[in-house]
């Protein structure tokens, strides 16, 4: 297993996820929910009775989802303090007496990973290649799967991505009033060509988003300006790694271009 130290783990510049999250908490309401239940199923299927572990959790919002849909225990963690706080707030407000915990943890730290146990469900949706350390993350969050593991990576489109890892690593080390600029900028790089050229089917698609992610349009643009560190992976190389570790995959959605490949890998008994 890869090793990073603590030391060089805060040597990495971390986005704060949790300060998005936690504008975003106002908007969860039971049909946001819902839609995330929604999609949740579609990826995993019928998951009455399974245990979920959902790392690096953010709002909270798949964790309550798996419990709509049955789970029977769910331990939500995060490495950013504040998006434990929002998860936290979540439960108290969905799911008070649900069986659920919530704990500050890293997906780079093995001994953390090795002393949860094992989950039938792994969920690692938008998260690994954050963490400054994908692949390694990749490994160790196999540790905890008994059964199912889903994860979802940033597409790899060669030079873009590299352009935009370069507006991200911007944004980090920029004052807020240009933070506000790159935040517009990702705006019309993401949605700016559909706006201007078919405008009815892109207020249509900017109104359901929370369908799709059961997060607000603008939060994720946010997110997607911010998100550094940000790693990249081709749905080819994913695949290979953990085959070699053991998992059969089992749900494969790609995109062409800009978004996440979604993964959905069984560990071979």
């Amino acid at each position: 297993m890869f090793q990073m130290t603590a030391r060089e783990e805060q040597a990495v510049e971390h986005f704060q996820f949790g300060e998005n999250w936690s504008r975003f908490l106002s908007l969860v309401d039971e049909d946001r929910i819902t839609q995330a239940a929604a999609r949740l199923s579609e990826m995993l299927g019928d998951i009455r009775g399974k245990s979920f572990l959902d790392v690096g959790s953010g709002s909270g919002i798949h964790s309550l989802a798996a419990l709509q849909l049955g789970a029977s225990r769910v331990l939500s963690f995060d490495y950013d303090s504040k998006s434990v706080a929002c998860t936290a707030e979540l439960k108290r407000r969905f799911a008070p007496m649900a069986d659920w915990r919530v704990e500050s943890g890293s997906a780079l730290d093995e001994k953390y990973l090795r002393s949860l146990g094992q989950f039938d469900i792994v969920y690692a949706w938008g998260v690994l290649h954050h963490t400054g350390a994908m692949w390694k993350s990749f490994d160790l969050v196999t540790i905890p799967v008994s059964q199912t593991l889903m994860v979802a990576v940033y597409n790899d489109e060669g030079r873009k991505s590299r352009l935009w890892l370069i507006l991200k690593k911007l944004y980090s080390k920029s004052p807020l009033p240009f933070r506000k600029l790159l935040e517009l900028t990702t705006f019309m790089l993401t949605w700016g060509k559909a706006f201007v050229f078919k405008p009815r089917k892109a207020f249509k698609n900017w109104s359901s988003y929370s369908r799709q992610r059961g997060m607000s349009p603008w939060r994720d643009v946010v997110d997607w300006a911010g998100g550094y560190p940000c790693e990249f992976a081709n749905a080819g190389d994913v695949f290979a790694f953990f085959r070699q570790r053991g998992f059969t995959l089992d749900v494969l959605k790609t995109v062409n271009g800009l978004g996440l490949n979604e993964f959905v890998f069984r560990r071979c008994l």
